[in-house]
């Protein structure tokens, strides 16, 4: 990152030097009187453009850019829903960077979808932010604030360190190769279109320099955590969690734990006095940050991982004791179908014959759809080995009325083989409880079925 100041105090060193030369040449006396008298001016301007971007810098850490902006505008019956007013704990975590500069924090939020969303990024002052380096923000070396509207569109997934689970569960959040910026990177897209997110970092050449690079986790484990065990560059570390979420953040320097993963990932869980699964017993053997969780049931301690103070395991779920698959029930609703025919180079794009198309699925909704919770589900089906590739699912991820009619399109594209027509299809269902989808306790329901032979085109026509 260019440093304005620097840069500026290094041109009138120049300009000093410059000026040495000429005296040293024989200039004139009244042209060496000017210049000297302008080099003054020029030098005391500069001590109060330096004086006061220093007392800029030193009042607010960096100077200040555009806030982030969210993906798509923010929407309380729709993704993750927006912030409940007065819910939000505001920095509920702050950490040093291992490099020095602005610290980091992490802010805790609940929204009106029934979602417990972390947001991590630096802190300058009492803000949260993402900073214009390595390649975020055009290298503008600039602090841009992170407001708390700033959530992934949908369920999974952002451009900056922020992750949304249904409240009540756990989630452990880590990245081995997070950038300083507070940016989540997306590494190997120069060549691709240009970034959605004004934030999005990327790396042409894949990871960037370690220097550049942070070992980064946070999460929430619940009210029952007591504390998370670590690894560090010297050994083995435990900090308490923070708050009644369980809140826990923790920055090192990147590289002493081998990785080449730079988008990173999480895992959610549960942590209940009859059981606790949040993900740390799953990864034996992967690069990992955090090892272990202590948490406390009944004034006892307990923990899952390896290496925690306390070795006495907490209880889990027997394999047998719940269902690993979810209850099935059918209604056998009509769905409808409709085929969007795509462009040529929508087509190509896919690696797809033309004619190729989208699905419109239209059916009416039984059940009413108000927080992220429960959702309907449209999966492609295809058991034809010469089939179109209806492989593509998606949820709705937004409120729906109970008897409303739904109209959503395929995400994915496919062609339309006449042979195979009976044997592709999309089912809808909805599934009621899908913060439960780790214990497998959930319920699905299979609202009804449409195949590519009962399609039509916009018109009415047969494809």
């Amino acid at each position: 990152m260019r440093d304005p100041y620097r840069t500026l105090g290094g041109e009138l060193a120049a300009a000093a030097e410059r000026a040495a030369k000429r005296r040293e040449a024989g200039a004139p006396e009244r042209r060496r009187r000017w210049f000297s008298n302008r080099l003054q001016a020029l030098s005391v301007a500069a001590v109060l453009v330096l004086g006061g971007g220093a007392a800029a810098v030193a009042a607010s850490g960096v100077l200040s850019g555009n806030p982030v902006k969210p993906e798509v505008a923010p929407n309380a019956a729709a993704g993750n829903g927006l912030p409940v007013g007065g819910a939000s704990v505001r920095l509920a975590l702050r950490t040093a960077d291992p490099d020095g500069g602005l610290p980091w924090g992490m802010r805790i939020e609940r929204t009106t979808r029934g979602q417990l969303c972390l947001q991590v990024g630096r802190i300058d002052g009492t803000q949260l932010g993402e900073l214009g380096l390595d390649g975020a923000f055009g290298d503008d070396g600039r602090f841009h604030a992170l407001p708390a509207t700033v959530l992934p569109p949908g369920y999974g997934g952002a451009a900056g360190q922020v992750e949304c689970v249904p409240d009540g569960q756990t989630v452990i959040f880590e990245d081995l190769n997070a950038d300083r910026s507070g940016v989540r990177l997306l590494p190997g897209e120069s060549s691709g279109p240009p970034p959605k997110h004004p934030g999005e970092a990327l790396h042409p050449t894949g990871v960037p320099p370690v220097g550049d690079l942070r070992a980064l986790a946070y999460g929430a484990l619940g009210p029952h955590a007591v504390s998370v065990t670590y690894k560090t560059p010297s050994g083995m570390r435990t900090i308490p969690v923070s708050g009644p979420n369980g809140g826990f953040l923790i920055v090192e320097p990147a590289g002493y734990i081998k990785s080449q993963d730079t988008v990173g990932g999480s895992v959610s869980g549960t942590a209940q006095p009859g059981s606790v699964e949040v993900g740390l017993a799953y990864r034996p053997g992967l690069p990992a940050l955090v090892a272990a969780a202590t948490f406390r049931f009944d004034g006892r301690l307990c923990s899952q991982g390896s290496g925690a103070p306390v070795t006495r395991p907490c209880p889990t779920r027997k394999l047998g004791g719940v269902p690993r698959h979810p209850r099935i029930r059918r209604l056998h609703e009509p769905v409808r179908l409709t085929l969007l025919a795509q462009s040529h180079a929508a087509c190509d794009a896919a690696f797809l014959k033309f004619p190729c198309y989208k699905g419109r699925v239209e059916f009416t909704a039984p059940y009413a759809v108000s927080s992220a919770g429960s959702d309907y589900m449209i999966e492609g089906i295809a058991k034809c080995k010469i089939g179109g590739r209806v492989e593509t699912s998606w949820l709705l991820e937004r409120d729906v009325r109970a008897h409303e009619v739904v109209k959503t399109d395929s995400l994915g594209r496919f062609v339309y083989a006449p042979s195979c027509a009976s044997t592709e299809s999309f089912q809808v269902s909805y599934q009621q409880g899908l913060r439960s989808m780790t214990t497998g306790s959930f319920e699905k329901v299979i609202i009804g079925t449409v195949s590519l032979a009962q399609a039509t085109l916009p018109g009415g026509g047969k494809p």
